[in-house]
């Protein structure tokens, strides 16, 4: 006690220092809470998929070179899923950019291509409307979109009857089979079918 009261009278005397030292205290706290937020946001909090831990995600590597392929090749995956006999199923997915038109305003968004089972082996389902069908996987047929629940709010407007819907995507209409529930920022605000 006798300490405690020592410490407050030498602050009460040298306002400078207690100034700048509680000023440094709250940089302190407020950069320590900001990390572990962003830490505990990206690492620590499981995504909101259907067993995560028993999701992976599969690469190529060029031993030769040594470094990681970026992408990985449609007859690679095709190859792979072919002769799969560890994983329970696989999908592939690929990020996208596409310029939504037709009513408001242009946006351009990053979504994601991904192959029709892609929500079935992640677990997601559309709180509106439906997945991708098998079929829609193939040229011709891939014209389909699943919105996530922020686009469907924002450019949307809520609207429950949008299923069935055109949307226009890269000047190209796109029928909305689906919606999905919130998720995150960590989810793109579209998805279509892989080819």
């Amino acid at each position: 006690g006798q300490d405690l009261r020592y410490g407050l009278r030498q602050l009460r005397r040298n306002p400078g220092f207690t100034a700048v030292a509680v000023l440094t205290l709250a940089l302190g706290i407020g950069a320590n809470t900001t990390i572990f937020s962003v830490i505990s946001a990206i690492l620590l909090r499981k995504p909101p998929v259907q067993d995560p831990d028993r999701l992976c995600a599969i690469a190529s590597k060029n031993f030769v070179h040594g470094f990681d392929l970026g992408n990985v090749s449609a007859p690679d995956f095709e190859s792979w899923r072919d002769q799969n006999d560890v994983f329970q199923d696989m999908a592939a997915e690929s990020e996208g950019s596409f310029t939504l038109t037709g009513g408001a305003a242009p946006e351009s968004v990053q979504g994601d291509l991904v192959t029709p089972d892609y929500f079935t082996v992640t677990g997601l389902e559309p709180s509106l409307g439906r997945a991708f069908l098998p079929s829609e996987g193939q040229p011709g047929k891939n014209h389909v979109v699943i919105l996530s629940h922020r686009l469907w709010q924002g450019r949307f407007g809520s609207d429950p009857n949008v299923i069935g819907k055109n949307a226009i995507i890269n000047s190209s209409p796109y029928t909305v089979v689906g919606v999905m529930p919130p998720l995150g920022e960590a989810f793109p605000p579209l998805w279509t079918p892989l080819v």
